[in-house]
């Protein structure tokens, strides 16, 4: 991991502003972002030290990787990242990855059978999803269900959401921590590898070495039925099963509200009335 340590600091390092550590400095600047020296005197540690360091020459100690964190400006999400990849956790730190969903898992996924919702893997396999969520993303049991290799790869996935790029940037920041937290994983690996080979948009991305982490947020949709509208996400994670259930929701008030009426009445129409999601794959 030493390699991926020093990538990930010179990484963080480009993004840091200069002036956000002092005084900036009168020279040109060949390159973006924090110098070595400037980062390591943030840190409280010899600019050799912290060379040393991003060349994996020494495996620094909790304390300074927790100043290293705080002069490059990591949140929480980002600082867990740089102790995995310094302390090189090359095993699996869990069971391998469930490619089925529990019955009790979808009975939950039932309680949100009216709006859209669905039960992702760890490589972001669309599980199961509800009738709703099959409208709203175009989801089929026959079709292409990876979400990240839908976003790169799949034309109609592109053009259905507005801030595509910002969608594609988190979708990747993903992938980097889950490959981190689970190197072992042949599915998000080989992904990642097929995904940084058939796509420069995700190579690029890729290359950023960002991470982040589960939370809510807003996202927009162009749908070609139902037009522009914004849903916020929610996401549960169930950790024993190494999966997540996202749910779409909208905010009162706004057209959101509009939008999920007339995706449920799509989705009635196309499914017929359904009694609980729509299940694909087995369960136990």
């Amino acid at each position: 991991m030493a390699s991926e340590l020093g990538d990930y600091l010179r990484a963080c390092r480009a993004r840091v502003r200069p002036d956000a550590l002092g005084p900036r400095s009168s020279e040109i600047r060949r390159v973006p972002g924090a110098r070595r020296e400037e980062i390591g005197a943030a840190a409280g540690i010899s600019p050799d030290y912290y060379t040393r360091i991003e060349q994996g020459r020494v495996l620094p100690s909790y304390q300074v990787l927790s100043t290293l964190a705080a002069a490059l400006g990591l949140d929480e999400v980002e600082t867990e990242h740089l102790q995995r990849l310094a302390r090189g956790h090359r095993r699996n730190t869990s069971a391998p990855a469930r490619h089925h969903v529990r019955s009790e898992v979808a009975a939950i996924l039932g309680r949100f059978d009216d709006l859209p919702a669905l039960v992702l893997g760890r490589s972001l396999e669309a599980l199961a999803w509800t009738p709703v969520a099959a409208t709203l993303l175009g989801l089929r049991a026959d079709r292409e269900r990876n979400m990240a290799r839908r976003l790169f790869l799949c034309p109609d996935t592109r053009r259905l959401y507005p801030d595509w790029a910002t969608v594609a940037a988190e979708t990747v920041a993903h992938l980097r921590r889950i490959t981190v937290q689970h190197p072992l994983d042949p599915a998000t690996t080989g992904l990642v590898v097929e995904l940084s080979c058939a796509s420069e948009e995700f190579a690029e991305l890729w290359s950023r070495h960002e991470v982040s982490g589960v939370r809510p947020v807003g996202k927009r949709f162009d749908h070609p039925l139902v037009g522009r509208f914004e849903l916020r996400t929610e996401v549960l994670t169930l950790p024993e099963d190494q999966q997540t259930i996202a749910v779409y929701d909208a905010l009162p008030g706004t057209p959101g509200v509009a939008a999920l009426a007339r995706l449920r009445a799509l989705a009635a129409s196309a499914h017929g009335r359904s009694d609980g999601p729509a299940r694909h794959g087995p369960s136990r």
